[in-house]
């Protein structure tokens, strides 16, 4: 009886009412789709297989039935396995889908609707959610932005989860960080999900925001994690820095040029001292900054122009 019993499982509708069974062996596994959720820790797999095996799987597995008859299993694959090992029948619930990206969207509400993930989880869960939202609408949040009415997939999301729209952009970076650390470390990503590894959050975020992937490259452990997060913030303060210079060289010449083409002689004195005066401050935070001998050797111009008003050749004008 238990052999028939690992061969066919009870197929069940919404209500609980039996309609009928199918072979255990035609249900498919797939790999992309195990992979979509994050698998459960070694401790939670342990103590779910001692609850089956006191109580029994009191959950139907959910199962995907395809228009060409075939079954993919969608939720329930550590269920399945714990199953088959110890000869535990199970029963199924069947839905179907018109794609598999449709079968994703299902798989992923259905993590959102459980009241046992932790913080990361949830904001994991939530930011991918987010980027295939936003993937769905194409353009729409760029027309948007740009000043139509409606409500970005920030906005929508933001309502559903309570939440500010601002944590759902950091969520997506978490999971995009995530994602790439995945790529090539899928046990690191399993770790900080989970918990077994800690991570600050901004340092995952961090990394998402480098544009090419090649240079974060693996992600080995934590602490590779916090020394990559910590030279792109390092690379991200020398560019605003290098930003600010070019910013503050703009506005000296700038002023420069203004006051190249400003004739002493048809201004006010305290036009031209308010003029050099600010030329001269500019110059000596340059110098500072920099420790550029340049500009110590503009601000001493400046100064002796600031002379020549009080005391020399303009002093009358």
């Amino acid at each position: 009886m238990e052999d028939t019993a690992m061969q066919e499982a009870v197929v069940i509708g919404d209500n609980g009412a039996e309609l009928g069974t199918v072979n255990t062996g035609d249900i498919q596994v797939q790999s992309d789709l195990k992979r979509f959720i994050p698998p459960l820790t070694a401790d939670s797999k342990q103590q779910l297989e001692q609850n089956i095996k006191h109580n029994g799987c009191l959950d139907p597995l959910t199962v995907w039935k395809k228009s060409d008859g075939e079954m993919v299993l969608i939720d329930g694959h550590n269920r399945l396995d714990i199953c088959q090992r110890n000869g535990i029948s199970f029963k199924i619930r069947l839905h179907t889908f018109s794609s598999k990206e449709q079968a994703k969207d299902w798989m992923l509400n259905h993590q959102l609707g459980r009241r046992n993930l932790n913080p990361d989880q949830l904001s994991y869960f939530r930011g991918l959610k987010y980027e295939r939202m936003k993937k769905k609408r194409g353009g729409y949040d760029k027309v948007l932005s740009s000043g139509q009415s409606g409500d970005k997939t920030s906005e929508i999301l933001a309502k559903e989860f309570n939440v500010s729209d601002r944590t759902i952009l950091r969520d997506a970076e978490f999971a995009k960080g995530l994602e790439l650390i995945g790529r090539t470390n899928p046990e690191l990503k399993h770790d900080i999900l989970s918990g077994n590894v800690k991570v600050k959050k901004g340092d995952v975020q961090l990394i998402a925001q480098e544009k090419d992937a090649r240079k974060v490259g693996k992600v080995k452990n934590a602490a590779d994690l916090y020394n990559k997060a910590q030279a792109i913030r390092r690379a991200k303060q020398a560019n605003k820095e290098k930003q600010a210079m070019m910013e503050e060289d703009a506005r000296i010449k700038d002023a420069s040029d203004e006051l190249k083409l400003k004739d002493p002689i048809f201004s006010s004195k305290e036009e031209r001292l308010q003029m050099h005066k600010g030329r001269i401050i500019s110059a000596i935070n340059k110098a500072i900054s920099r420790k550029d001998k340049a500009s110590l050797k503009q601000a001493k111009d400046y100064l002796k122009r600031i002379e020549d008003e009080l005391f020399g050749k303009f002093a009358s004008a």
